[in-house]
Formats: structure tokens, sequence, C-alpha cells
């Protein structure tokens, strides 16, 4: 009788593809964080943490917190905030979005580094971001520009932050929220498979 090769071991198959995630959301302001966060939760089944919208919870609106106790009190508040719900994804799969400037903390960033963490950033385009912005509501888009100019200028002075801390990124422009979610799933179920195939690939230490 010949004897068939044996078939390659191959990884078991997720009944729900990148469920186990530790999925962390960054961009700048209007990318649709806080919406994409939401249909994410809901479409793999894992709890979401809206730092921006912990922060309104337990201290108020923020931008009343800028014009009352100025950027430097509310970093020191967000700091904190992001800091438990970091710590807390650590614990169990779920979702964490961050308001747009979260990443300026080194904290933050170090945090992010975590090798258990996907950190996705939602990249959108100023043309979209324009038909979104309600500058009253977002006070670092106030000053001498337009909101749209300031938004440029922001997203220009973050962008090396962002890219720093990126696993990947993914493009919101002149999409609807659901697209954007289908293919953050896509990508997160690819690098799980791929790890998933390193695993298996590897032959055991003796």
């Amino acid at each position: 009788m010949t004897d068939n090769p044996l078939p390659k071991p191959v990884p078991p198959v997720e009944p729900v593809p990148a469920a186990q995630s530790r999925i962390v959301l960054t961009g700048p302001p209007a990318a649709g964080k806080s919406t994409i966060g939401r249909l994410l939760a809901e479409r793999l089944d894992l709890p979401l943490i809206d730092t921006d919208a912990q922060i309104v919870e337990r201290h108020g609106v923020i931008a009343e917190i800028f014009v009352e106790r100025g950027e430097d009190h509310f970093r020191r508040i967000e700091r904190e905030v992001v800091r438990r719900a970091l710590r807390r994804l650590l614990d169990r799969p779920g979702i964490v979005s961050l308001g747009g400037g979260a990443i300026l903390n080194p904290g933050t960033r170090a945090q992010l580094g975590h090798p258990a963490i996907r950190v996705v950033h939602i990249d959108i385009d100023a043309e979209t971001v324009a038909t979104r912005l309600n500058s009253p509501h977002r006070p670092l888009l106030r000053g001498g520009g337009s909101p749209v100019e300031n938004w440029k200028a922001l997203v220009k002075e973050r962008e090396p932050l962002y890219e720093q801390v990126a696993t990947f990124r993914v493009h919101a422009s002149n999409s609807p929220p659901s697209t954007i979610v289908n293919r953050i799933v896509d990508v997160l179920t690819k690098l799980q498979r791929a790890e998933e195939y390193a695993k298996y690939s590897t032959p055991p230490e003796s």
C-alpha cells in the first residue's frame, strides 16, 4: 500500500473570528471612533469603553472643562480614565475608543505598545470631516483659522504619534461605519489566523 503524506495540522476554527481581541481605536476628532466602536462591539459581542463618554459622565462636558479648568487639567483627567480602561482591557477582551488627543501622553503610548493590544487607527480626510465638525463642542478646533484648517494643523502635529502606536490603519472617508467595521474585522481575523498558523508551524521545544 502506498503511504500517503500526512496533512499539515491546521489551527482550530474560531466560531467568531477576532472575538477574543483587545482593540483600541485611535484617530483624529470627527473620525467616527465612537460610532465605529459601538458597531464593532456589537459585531464581535465585546464590551466597549468610550473614554470621552466616561469623562463626560464623571466630570461633565469636555468643552466646559477646557474653558473652566484648561487643557492641562483635562489631560490629567483623560490620562487617568485611559489608564484604567487600558488596564482593564488586558484583563479581558474588549474595545476601547480613545479621544483624539489621548495619544499625546507618553504613558498612554507605552500602554498601547503591549503586544496583546491591537491599535486600529481611523483615517479620514478633511473633506469628510468638514461635514461633521461642530466647533463649539470641539475646543481644540477653535482658533484663528476655520475649524477645518485647525483640524488639519492638529492632525499634522499628531500624525507621528498616531503612526507610532498603530497596529494598522483603516480609511473611513466616504464609507458608512458598517463598511469600516467589516474592514477592521477582516484585518483582525487575518492577524489572528497568522498567529495561529505560526504557533502550529513552530516545532515544540524539546
